[in-house]
C-alpha cells in the first residue's frame, strides 16, 4: 500500500509552526506495513490544493491529507476537493449541519454562515465524525485513490485517523513484519556507515536505513516487500547489532541512558555523579529512567572551584595557579572520589571542562573536557575534545560520561567518542 501525505497551511510553508501531523502519518502508515512515497506541503491556495491532490491521487493508493477545513476564508480544502471530483459544487449534510447548530447553542454563539461551513461536502464524499473539535472530516475516492482530509490541530487530526481512516488501511495491507531499529551511541554516522559496510547494500533484503540525532545512530532493519519471515528480519538485526558492538546497545533499549540503568542494575552497583561543565546533565540523563533510584544514589553541581573543595573535598592546591587547574585529570578524579566517599557509591563520574565559547587557552581549548572514573581504588581520567557550540559540547560530554560507565561495567575497554591524548 502506497501513501501520500499532503499538508495545507501557509504557516507551515512560512516555518511559523512545524509540521508534526506529517511525521505521526508517515510513522503510523510504516507501523502498518504501508510505505509513504511523498510528503508535500502547499499553502492555503485553492488552486495549489486542488492540483496537489490532483497530482498525489495519481501516485498512491491513499492520499492523508491535513488542515484547511475549518470555517475561516483561508481554509480552504473542501473547496479543492470540490473542484477535484464534483466540479466544484458542495451541499448542506443534514448531520453535520445539526450538529453545528447544536453546538453554537450549546456555546451561545450564533450559527453564523462561517460556521456552518464545516458542514458543507463534495456530494460524491461522506463525512467523518471529529469527537475532538467541530470540523468533520471528509472521505472521497479519486483516481483509485483513496482520500482522506483530517483536521489540521493534531489532537483532532489524531483521534480522527485512529477512529476512521487507520480501520480501512488496516484492511489494504498485507501482513508484514515491524522494522527493527537498531540503536548505537557515540557513533557518527559515517563510521556507522564504514562499519555496516555491504550491508548497506539498497539491492539486499533486508534493506538497511540510518538516521542520527541526539547523539545516537538508528539503523532500521526494514522489508520493504514484506515476505521475509522473522528469523531473517531478527538475525539481520543481530548482525547489525553485532557489527556496530560495543557501541549498539541491547535488544529492546531506546536510549543511552535506558543502557547505563540495565548496565547497573546487573551488576548490582549504585552510581553517584560530579558535575562542572555539565551542570547536572549527566544526572538528569540517568534520572529520567523509571526506576533510577535503585542505581543511582545522587549527585553534586559544583561549578566553582570553591565548591568543588568544599563539597567533595577537592584539594585546594589542584585549583591554585600553581596546580594542574579546574580541567585535569587530577581535579575529575578528586571530584569523583570525593562523590564515592561522601555517597557510599559504587562507582563514580565526574566531569569538569571548557564549554565556551570563552575560556578556552593554547594547551585547553574550547571543548577540551576531563571525565573522571572511580570504583573502590580504582581511578582513572580520560580527556575529549568535543566539537561544536556550548550546547552540543555539554552534551557530547553528557554522552561520553554515560558510555564510559555503561562500558566499565560490562568490561569493555574502548576510546571514547572524541578522546585525545593530553
Amino acid at each position: 500500500m502506497n501513501v501520500a501525505v499532503l499538508s495545507i497551511g501557509d504557516e507551515l510553508l512560512g516555518g511559523r509552526i512545524v509540521d508534526t501531523n506529517a511525521a505521526y502519518l508517515s510513522a503510523e502508515v510504516t507501523a502498518l506495513g504501508g510505505v509513504t512515497l511523498v510528503r508535500m506541503t502547499v499553502g492555503d491556495d485553492r488552486g495549489d490544493i486542488f492540483e496537489a491532490m490532483r497530482q498525489l491521487a495519481g501516485v498512491a493508493d491513499v492520499v492523508l491529507v491535513t488542515g484547511g477545513l475549518g470555517p475561516t476564508p483561508d481554509d480552504l480544502t473542501r473547496f479543492a476537493a470540490a473542484d477535484l471530483v464534483d466540479g466544484g459544487e458542495l451541499l448542506d449534510d443534514e448531520t453535520a449541519m445539526a450538529g453545528v447548530h447544536a453546538w453554537c447553542k450549546r456555546a451561545g454563539v450564533p450559527a453564523s454562515e462561517a460556521r456552518l461551513m464545516v458542514g458543507k461536502r463534495p456530494p460524491s464524499s461522506s463525512f467523518l465524525s471529529n469527537d475532538c473539535g467541530t470540523a468533520p472530516g471528509i472521505q472521497v475516492v479519486s483516481g483509485g485513490a483513496n482520500m482522506f482530509m483530517l483536521p489540521g490541530p493534531p489532537l483532532e487530526m489524531q483521534s480522527m485517523w485512529r477512529r476512521h481512516a487507520r480501520p480501512l488501511l488496516e484492511q489494504m495491507v498485507e501482513p508484514r513484519h515491524a522494522p527493527i531499529e537498531v540503536i548505537a551511541a557515540g557513533l557518527t554516522e559515517v563510521q556507522a556507515a564504514d562499519m555496516l559496510g555491504d550491508l548497506l547494500d539498497r539491492d539486499r533484503r533486508p534493506r538497511l536505513g540510518i538516521r542520527v540525532g541526539r547523539g545516537v545512530v538508528r539503523v532500521s532493519v526494514e522489508d520493504p516487500i514484506g515476505d521475509l519471515g522473522s528469523d531473517t528480519m531478527t538475525g539481520c538485526a543481530a548482525e547489525v547489532r553485532d557489527r556496530l558492538s560495543p557501541w549498539s546497545l541491547g535488544v529492546g533499549v531506546a536510549s543511552l541512558s535506558e543502557a547505563v540503568g540495565e548496565a547497573l542494575r546487573r551488576r548490582g552497583w549504585m552510581l553517584a555523579t560530579a558535575e562542572s561543565c555539565t551542570g547536572g546533565g549527566i544526572g538528569a540523563a540517568v534520572t529520567s529512567q523509571p526506576g533510577s533510584s535503585n542505581w543511582y544514589s545522587g549527585g553534586w553541581v559544583t561549578y566553582t572551584n570553591e565548591m568543588k573543595c568544599r563539597q567533595l573535598g577537592v584539594p585546594s592546591e589542584l585549583l591554585c595557579e600553581t596546580g594542574p587547574g579546574a580541567v585535569s585529570a587530577e581535579v575529575v578524579v578528586a571530584m569523583a572520589q570525593g562523590a564515592c566517599e561522601q555517597s557510599g557509591a559504587d562507582i563514580a563520574i565526574a566531569v569538569s571542562g571548557i564549554a565556551g565559547p570563552a575560556g578556552g587557552t593554547e594547551a585547553k581549548p574550547v571543548g577540551t573536557v576531563w571525565i573522571g572514573l572511580v570504583i573502590g581504588d580504582e581511578a582513572e581520567a580520560r580527556c575529549i575534545r568535543a566539537p561544536g557550540g556550548r550546547p552540543q559540547i555539554r552534551q557530547t560530554t553528557v554522552d561520553s560520561a554515560l558510555q564510559w560507565v555503561r562500558w566499565r561495567c560490562a568490561g569493555i575497554n574502548e576510546t571514547l567518542p572524541w578522546e585525545v591524548n593530553a
